[in-house]
């Protein structure tokens, strides 16, 4: 089985210290209060400090306003109180009806290729809560998008800000009440997580951006003086990937949340409304807003043809080697990345523990239905047959490379320049390579990348030249 890269913060939550350490990244202040080792957030202020800092920065966003429209942060005690702070409260509507929920609108996908590449699935979906978009075309300067999904304590969140003609990228980093003890996968995966929080931190794009939660790595890939853009690979439809019942593989998806869920609310979601969320939502927004031209494109319909005439989509194939050669994000996969008899089993084990009938403590991890062998597809695994310098370039070089900041620390592992990598680095690597898969400073991390001993060594191996 593979590792769950949700014990990242699954486990010890509570533990004390912290580690900061120099080189590849990570590395931060004190804290003011000391998460464990494994949270990728540990080393930086938090709480109150964080706010703060946040504030002093004046950013012209919707989210930053209501964030800081008052002397102290805004109370948060659950996902329904940070959707209300930012006007997305969905309501119930069954029969989807235009004059409700003016204010917002929601679409969810069943893979996604940022911090959930792992973990999203049609259990535990990626949701998207919106600014409504216009229908004819017209952009909309003071947009929001809040995304969240089941299993870890964050929620992204996202706001133009028109008078700096940039995005502002957030992280809010929440604590479940069983944090004080510790926190099972019922607790992270199940309607619990969204309540009974017992503290929060804003963070902006520019805290966080040297730690493995970065969120320019895909929204400002090509540096700190390009444009932030939103990303929406699978830009039109089919949308293959997502939640749209029209046709039979995105059907699919929808058919196994319901199975799960029955009339379980998701992110704030009302179960009623779940069936008629529709991706165009998302892309009418990146559409409107400048975003119509994505970066590695996923052409559903095109790939789709392909592999019904040839049984292999070459539009695909070149999707993916970009990938491998460390140029792109990682591509969706080509079709549904589920395993039909883990899917069968976690719908089972979440039922069950709904139910009552399984114990609480023993919920596996659900998000735990992917192919394995569709890993490498994925780029959770690196392509079969790279040698220790390949593995790298698929692995690690969309994070270290010449195009990001170069005054973060992480920017010293360059895989673009590993030839004048001084040896101390190097060494450096190579001792994070051996780090435990719960220590965030482990190589490459767990949440994105997994690395067979034999790969691991070829890369130890490359690095020890």
């Amino acid at each position: 089985m593979r590792t769950s890269p949700r014990l990242l913060l699954v486990l010890a939550l509570s533990a004390c210290g912290h580690d900061k350490g120099p080189g590849i990244g990570d590395d931060g202040v004190d804290a003011a209060v000391t998460p464990s080792d494994s949270d990728p957030l540990s080393g930086l202020p938090t709480g109150t400090d964080q706010w703060t800092a946040v504030c002093a920065k004046h950013y012209g966003d919707a989210i930053s306003a209501k964030f800081c429209a008052g002397s102290a942060p805004p109370t948060l005690t659950s996902l329904a109180d940070l959707e209300a702070l930012l006007g997305l409260t969905v309501q119930p509507n069954p029969n989807n009806d235009p004059t409700i929920n003016t204010n917002v609108r929601v679409t969810l996908n069943g893979e996604s290729t940022g911090l959930g590449i792992r973990t999203v699935n049609a259990i535990t979906p990626r949701a998207f809560l919106m600014t409504p978009p216009s229908t004819n075309g017209v952009a909309n300067p003071s947009y929001q998008v809040l995304s969240f999904q089941r299993g870890e304590p964050f929620v992204e969140l996202v706001a133009n800000d028109p008078a700096a003609q940039t995005l502002r990228f957030f992280l809010v980093r929440f604590h479940p009440a069983c944090e004080g003890t510790s926190c099972t996968h019922a607790d992270l995966q199940t309607p619990t997580i969204e309540s009974n929080w017992t503290g929060y931190t804003l963070y902006d794009d520019q805290t966080i951006a040297n730690t493995t939660v970065d969120c320019l790595n895909c929204h400002q890939p090509n540096g700190p003086s390009a444009k932030k853009i939103l990303r929406m690979q699978e830009l039109v439809n089919p949308w293959g990937h997502w939640f749209y019942p029209e046709r039979p593989a995105t059907l699919q998806i929808v058919q196994d949340f319901q199975a799960a869920h029955g009339q379980d609310n998701y992110a704030g979601i009302p179960y009623q409304n779940i069936i008629n969320t529709r991706p165009f939502v998302m892309m009418q927004l990146n559409q409107n807003n400048g975003f119509a031209t994505q970066p590695n494109a996923f052409d559903t319909l095109k790939i789709n043809s392909e592999l019904a005439s040839a049984g292999a989509s070459q539009t695909w194939a070149q999707l993916y080697a970009q990938s491998v050669a460390g140029l792109a994000i990682p591509v969706p996969y080509f079709t549904n990345p589920y395993d039909r008899t883990k899917v069968a089993a976690m719908t089972a084990a979440y039922q069950q523990t709904m139910a009552g009938t399984l114990p609480r403590d023993q919920m596996p991890d659900v998000s735990d239905t992917l192919l394995d062998s569709a890993l490498a597809d994925m780029s959770i695994t690196p392509k079969a047959g790279l040698d220790g310098h390949g593995i790298m370039v698929h692995m690690c070089q969309m994070c270290h490379n010449s195009r990001l900041d170069q005054s973060q620390s992480r920017a010293k592992f360059n895989i673009e320049t590993l030839a004048q990598m001084s040896r101390a680095e190097k060494d450096l690597a190579i001792a994070r390579l051996q780090l435990p898969t719960l220590d965030k400073h482990a190589m490459p991390p767990a949440r994105f990348h997994e690395l067979s001993s034999t790969e691991r060594q070829a890369v130890i191996d490359e690095l020890a030249k």
